[in-house]
């Protein structure tokens, strides 16, 4: 893809997994309390999907934060935007009524370190809300063949300095922060089943996209064809358990 698809891809995808996880940030959003003024920060904001998503909801004043400068200036007005390093957050302790992350923790250099922040710039009695973060240990795929895939994604997430298996470590981590009313679980996203669909598509071309500093052309053409023959047989099964975790800030 040309960088222009490739931003317009992952634009898409971040669309796509914010509504997998819709009815969550509206429940944890109204179990919070927070109205639509509440001060609201996202950190690892992207192209501002998630900020979409609390807008069209009715919040008015939220902030989003990411390294990735281009990516923020895709982001709508009126949100804020500020382009900078999460583990390090520019903003003063109590700045927000609440701070939500969204597959964030995934790519955070020192996940213990970001929660911190996140709680540190939150007033008391404020909430902290990770949506989604994956754990890859427990990625099914079938049929059997298939199942070295989810081996290499995993490999290939380690080699970039992610975390993939920090869903599984949420619940721990939030208590470890000293965090209250916590509710922790996972989503309940259902094994994809083996049709042809777009959103299949999408899920091969984020695993290339992972893939590629480690496998030939011709190896990943050759996983490719063996998915493709699984789906066509209605055999392709994948699902990436997806965790959630809802805290509040002790007053």
């Amino acid at each position: 893809m040309t960088p222009s698809a490739d931003r317009a891809f992952w634009q898409a995808r971040y669309r796509q997994q914010v509504g997998w996880t819709a009815d969550l940030r509206r429940y944890a959003l109204a179990a919070g309390g927070l109205s639509a003024d509440a001060r609201l920060l996202e950190v690892g904001c992207g192209y501002g999907a998630l900020l979409e998503g609390l807008l069209t909801d009715g919040y008015k004043r939220l902030t989003g934060l990411d390294f990735d400068f281009p990516a923020l200036q895709i982001i709508p007005a009126p949100t804020d935007k500020l382009c900078a390093d999460g583990l390090h957050l520019p903003f003063p302790p109590a700045s927000f009524d609440a701070c939500l992350c969204h597959f964030y923790l995934l790519w955070a250099h020192n996940p213990m370190h970001a929660l911190q922040e996140m709680k540190r710039v939150v007033r008391p009695g404020g909430w902290l809300f990770t949506l989604a973060e994956p754990d890859y240990g427990a990625r099914l795929d079938e049929p059997a063949e298939l199942a070295p895939l989810g081996e290499l994604q995993t490999r290939a997430l380690l080699k970039q300095g992610a975390h993939p298996f920090i869903g599984a470590h949420l619940s721990a981590l939030f208590h470890s922060i000293g965090l209250t009313n916590l509710e922790c679980g996972k989503l309940f996203l259902a094994p994809k089943p083996g049709l042809f669909s777009a959103e299949e598509e999408d899920e091969w071309q984020v695993l290339a996209a992972d893939l590629r500093e480690m496998l030939s052309p011709a190896e990943l053409d050759r996983w490719e064809k063996l998915e493709d023959e699984a789906r066509r047989a209605g055999t392709r099964r994948l699902h990436v358990p997806v965790h959630y975790a809802i805290g509040k800030i002790p007053l």
